[in-house]
């Protein structure tokens, strides 16, 4: 009896050997073939970085691409509300950020006035860009020295008059009136 029973036992055992063999197989092939697959796609990695590297030391640094930048590329606008917020960020006034800019004080004051995006000239747009991009310090130095000092306006008569209002009276026929 204990024969028949190692002999049932051996056939047992070797069905399901045969069984797992035939479920395993395809799942046996498949990870062969994944494996070939993450192989070359480890390869392509590889070749990938290589190509990176060398694009790298090819290319410039970002630093002097913009230090070398002489037009501002692409489409540049700005809205009449970015230009006030601009010029008093900077701490300027209309006539200093116009001379600043390239463009007259009554620019300025129309550019701020304006609602929605302000038509640029190329120069203008050039010098906004570069500008918008740097502190008060750095915006100083750009600034000319004329532009520093404020200039002491002379008083100006009116033509034909000798005398000015504030005199105290008006000269007529030799004599002073007050009043």
């Amino acid at each position: 009896m204990s024969n028949v029973m190692s002999v049932l036992k051996a056939e047992i055992s070797r069905l399901a050997k045969k069984e797992a063999k035939a479920v395993l197989k395809p799942v046996q092939k498949a990870s062969v073939n994944y494996r070939g697959l993450i192989a070359g796609l480890r390869k392509q990695v590889v070749s990938l970085q290589k190509e990176v590297a060398g694009l790298k030391r090819a290319t410039p640094s970002p630093d002097t691409v913009l230090a070398n930048k002489a037009e501002p590329e692409g489409r540049f606008w700005m809205t009449g509300k970015g230009v006030r917020k601009l010029r008093k960020r900077l701490g300027l006034t209309q006539v200093v950020f116009g001379k600043l800019v390239g463009v007259t004080p009554n620019t300025v004051v129309l550019w701020e006035r304006k609602d929605g995006k302000i038509g640029l000239r190329k120069a203008s747009a050039g010098r906004l860009q570069e500008i918008r991009g740097k502190g008060k310090r750095e915006v100083a130095e750009m600034l000319p020295k004329e532009a520093d000092e404020p200039k002491a306006r002379a008083k100006k008569t009116p033509k034909g008059r000798k005398g000015s209002k504030r005199s105290g009276g008006v000269k007529a026929k030799g004599k002073t009136k007050k009043g």
